[in-house]
């Protein structure tokens, strides 16, 4: 199994404009998911896309660390999108299990 897959994309003034999360997004990987997204925080755009793609595993700790930074960024004013590049049969299954709204999945 692959690790977390994390690439931040800056504009041309070096502001975060899009994250690309994937891979595992569990307990396994959150300290380095944290560490990612910790140092980009201070960085980020006014207006943040964030693309989850190729998805292996998702658990509660990865869900409470994105849930926390949406958190932040709520704080920060930081206008974001998620884009959720996944199998319809995961959407159905966090839908279903009541983390829909938790994950901004649009199904």
């Amino acid at each position: 199994m692959e690790k977390l897959k994390f690439l931040a994309l800056a504009d041309k003034h070096g502001k975060i404009e899009r994250i690309d999360l994937g891979g595992l997004i569990v307990l396994e990987t959150a300290f380095q998911l944290k560490n990612e997204l910790v140092a980009i925080e201070n960085n980020l755009c006014d207006n943040v896309k964030i693309t989850i793609f190729e998805l292996e595993e998702l658990d509660l700790a990865g869900v409470q660390l994105l849930v926390a930074f949406v958190r932040k960024m709520d704080q920060m004013k930081i206008n974001y999108q998620f884009n959720w590049n996944i199998e319809e049969e995961q959407k159905a299954l966090f839908t279903n299990v009541g983390l829909g709204v938790e994950l901004f999945i649009n199904n």
